[in-house]
């Protein structure tokens, strides 16, 4: 069996083969951070609608069933432990 003849490339191609590599591996680094920062700032977004979403949906339920406790607020600070209802 013979051997095949490879093609022996000059150290110019090898350079043009480098930048070519290298731009490639830059092109795929920008397209992962762009989709990166495109969830990240979607699902900021969706937390942000579904927060208000959800507080709108305790004041209809408070408005709904009066018996409820008081729904608690994450900005309000806690009662302290000896202090609850009677």
């Amino acid at each position: 069996m013979t051997r095949p003849d490879f093609v022996k490339l000059t150290d110019e191609q090898v350079r043009a083969r480098k930048r070519r590599n290298v731009a490639i591996a830059l092109g795929l680094l920008a397209f992962i951070a762009v989709v990166y920062l495109i969830t990240v700032s979607r699902m900021h977004a969706n937390t942000t609608e579904r927060r208000a979403a959800e507080a709108a949906a305790v004041g209809v339920i408070e408005r709904a069933d009066p018996a409820l406790p008081a729904p608690v607020q994450p900005d309000a600070p806690a009662a302290p432990a000896g202090e609850g209802t009677r």
